[in-house]
């Protein structure tokens, strides 16, 4: 081997032997507006719109966990009808969690609620239960709610919770849908958020300590022998 190489090659070996350990990362909430008139969705909009968001700088390796924020308002004071609107979170085209369908219609409420839309953070298990079955005489519900879940809105199954996106790194391509499903009201998107938990991993400091020592080490010893004349 070349003597230049040995002792960098030696000490890649030992940076890459370096045992890791594991911890849990929530990272800052990432905020994404959207500019007016881009967010409108236009009475009876199906297919949905889609709004993606391409995240690169994660340095989660497995989520565990995605808070969504959510702010979905009639075009105009009162002009939106909660019961109209579909909005679903998709991640790099494959899985999909239902946040809202339809919510508040059942077997036997084909109308629903006619509230004017959420400023609400959806996450699995959130304190408010279930968003399909909230109830709003008027103006804007908020708070922390389940998602809806619900690929039915008239079904009591939930097969497409939050839970369904995690497991995967963290980067990649975060597309929200918001349809109109219904005449009636129109509402505009404003706003949409994610707060990612997950599991990422470091190298132990002591390894990382000892390969730098290991390197230096080795490349002043190559730099001794080279001036005495070794090989």
């Amino acid at each position: 081997m070349n003597n230049l190489r040995f002792p960098l090659v030696l000490a890649a070996v030992v940076f890459s032997a370096a045992p890791t350990q594991a911890f849990i990362l929530t990272e800052p909430t990432r905020t994404y507006t959207v500019t007016a008139p881009a967010g409108d969705i236009p009475d009876q909009q199906d297919p949905p719109l889609t709004f993606l968001q391409n995240i690169n700088d994660s340095l989660i390796q497995q989520v565990l966990r995605i808070e969504v924020g959510l702010h979905l308002v009639g075009t105009s004071v009162g002009s939106g009808f909660a019961s109209d609107m579909f909005v679903s979170l998709n991640k790099d085209l494959s899985v999909t969690s239902v946040l809202i369908n339809r919510v508040g219609i059942t077997d036997t409420d084909p109308v629903g609620q006619g509230y004017d839309g959420w400023d609400v953070v959806f996450a699995d298990g959130a304190i408010n239960g279930d968003v399909h079955s909230a109830s709003l005489a008027s103006g804007i519900l908020t708070g922390q709610w389940e998602p809806d879940g619900r690929t039915d809105p008239t079904s009591s199954l939930r097969p497409s919770p939050l839970s369904r996106l995690i497991g995967g790194d963290a980067n990649g391509d975060w597309i929200l849908a918001v349809g109109d499903l219904a005449a009636g009201g129109t509402m505009t998107l404003v706003s949409w958020s994610l707060t990612l938990t997950g599991e990422t991993v470091v190298p132990e400091a002591s390894t990382w300590a000892a390969g730098v020592l290991v390197g230096v080490a080795l490349t002043g010893m190559w730099w001794r022998r080279q001036r005495r004349g070794g090989v």
